[in-house]
């Protein structure tokens, strides 16, 4: 039998688009390379000494996915396993004297714990709020559509809200072409204050002094306005319900089934793939849901690869400033008291770090190659809201230690040979917030960029840096945009294809509704909406 389709990855934004496509009935093959379905929001038992105890690999909230026109709720997910534990304050600052900020899911409250340091920050912290749920109410409809052909109803949805906030326009405009850094020292004057904005900012993976990335900090507005929530289970979760949700649709769901290429004809169209095994499956047209450059790279014969795209990916932007993710799961056997005594903030993310330049100067040593001698941290008990991810009657904990401020390659080592001190040194620095956790270890697992690069290229959990120039009709390149590339028939779909990052499943499903319509279905069957297509050059 020929697939209509085969989704090379089983992340969650491949399994979006086959659930999509299944849903409508195409005859769908979904192939993962690893064991577990999700990717980088996978959940497993990585801890040998503590079984029972689930971590994430990467992810941890759901921020997006509560949106309008919610991929959880098209798909019908509850339907299919999937729940949500609430964690509020969703993230908080934390200083080693105590000193904390808590950012609450009503954001009023969450101004009032900036009052307390600095009535000038906590306005200034309101109006950056407003202004940026205007930017995104004005840009959501078009993150949801495709980018090189939006609907006529998203463009007059985006024109409706731009009309709104049209006082909004001009200073966003220059917010979005500054630097996180110049935003900040703008607008804040309590070193508390920066700290968090600068820890939030951080997980772009650019330097905080980087121009055109100003608005990563618009991150606070979506986790207000969308109301974040974590799946039950663990992240893993999410691709698990979307997983069931292709299965009771018919599709086809492979794990262990790493793929050694694209199948191309003689006239230039995808035909299917060629696991590493050697089995061929053949398939009317092939979508990778992976990093672009592995797609075109590594399983695309470069004979097919026209010249244009060959050079944009390798002048592809990722991780450009050698800037990747390390994480630490750690399993413990009680709940530490955190400085300062609110025990509340274990609800939701710690961001650690006390100062602006303690965060710039662990980028900094990053970006030279050196291991860095400060731990900028984002930090979680994940089992605190949600005791599945324990065993039963476990009065322990699941900890999440991750810093996006280490060095992808290190100058004149190897990373196989400082994870496990850095690892202790980053568990240290947390000591200093909750005293005695490093006593509380039963047993830790560490993820390095290396261990990140065999899922991603260079392990970006973007799989493209979220530059303006790598944004909307130019993401990931120009050739590669709207999910179509040069090959007939193959798709590019994934963290790296139009919109962005983030846990959404919005990239698979613009990519399950452009191939059904290619395959002659109707715009109506995926909820797809009559288009025009942007003049954008290639």
């Amino acid at each position: 039998m020929t697939a209509d389709v085969i989704v090379v990855g089983g992340g969650h934004n491949g399994l979006a688009c086959a659930a999509y496509l299944a849903k409508v009935g195409r005859r769908v093959v979904v192939l993962e390379s690893q064991g577990v379905l999700g990717g980088l929001s996978a959940t497993e038992e990585t801890v040998k000494e503590a079984p029972g105890f689930q971590m994430n690999t990467g992810a941890l909230d759901l921020v997006f996915s509560n949106s309008d026109q919610s991929v959880i709720e098209e798909l019908d997910l509850a339907r299919h396993g999937l729940r949500f534990a609430i964690a509020d304050p969703w993230g908080s600052y934390l200083n080693p004297d105590g000193a904390s900020i808590a950012l609450w899911r009503d954001p009023a409250r969450s101004v009032d714990e900036i009052r307390r340091f600095s009535s000038r920050d906590a306005a200034a912290f309101e109006r950056l709020n407003l202004l940026f749920t205007d930017l995104w109410l004005a840009v959501r409809p078009y993150l949801q559509d495709h980018p090189t052909r939006p609907s006529l109803r998203t463009i007059g949805q985006m024109f409706v809200h731009l009309a709104k906030g049209r006082r909004s326009f001009r200073p966003l405009l220059r917010m979005l072409m500054a630097s996180p850094e110049q935003l900040i020292e703008e607008e804040f004057e309590r070193e508390e204050v920066k700290a968090l904005m600068a820890n939030l900012a951080s997980w772009s993976m650019l330097p905080l002094s980087e121009g055109g990335s100003g608005g990563v900090l618009a991150m606070c507005s979506t986790y207000f306005n969308q109301k974040s929530s974590r799946p039950v289970g663990g992240t893993g979760s999410f691709a698990a319900s979307i997983a069931q949700c292709v299965r009771a649709h018919g599709g086809t769901i492979r794990v262990d089934a790493p793929v050694a290429g694209i199948l191309v004809s003689a006239d230039g169209a995808a035909e299917g793939v060629e696991l590493a095994s050697g089995e061929r499956i053949k398939a009317h047209h092939v979508v990778g849901a992976i990093d672009p450059q592995r797609l075109m790279c590594d399983l695309v014969p470069s004979s097919h690869v026209p010249a244009r795209t060959q050079q944009e990916l390798r002048a592809l932007s990722n991780l450009r400033w050698n800037i990747g993710v390390f994480k630490s799961d750690a399993a413990l056997s009680h709940r530490p008291d955190l400085v300062g005594g609110r025990q509340e903030l274990w609800n939701g993310l710690l961001f650690l770090g006390p100062t602006l330049d303690y965060i710039k100067r662990a980028q900094l040593r990053a970006a030279a190659g050196q291991i860095p001698d400060t731990y900028p941290q984002w930090t979680a008990l994940p089992s605190v809201v949600d005791r599945t991810q324990v065993p039963q009657g476990s009065e322990g904990e699941t900890l999440f230690l991750a810093m996006a401020t280490v060095p992808v390659q290190i100058e004149g080592s190897e990373w196989a040979d400082e994870a496990e001190k850095f690892g202790r040194q980053a568990l240290g620095f947390l000591d200093e917030h909750a005293p005695g956790i490093s006593d509380a270890v039963i047993g830790s697992f560490v993820r390095t960029p290396d261990d990140y690069h065999a899922m991603a290229g260079r392990g970006n959990l973007y799989h493209a840096d979220m530059t303006l120039a790598q944004l909307g009709p130019w993401r990931p390149t120009p050739s590669l945009s709207g999910y179509r590339t040069p090959v007939r028939n193959l798709w590019h779909s994934g963290s790296g294809a139009h919109p962005v990052g983030g846990l959404t499943g919005w990239s698979g499903r613009t990519t399950a509704r452009t191939i059904d319509a290619e395959l002659g279905g109707s715009a109506k069957r995926l909820g797809a909406r009559r288009r025009i297509p942007l003049r954008i050059a290639r």
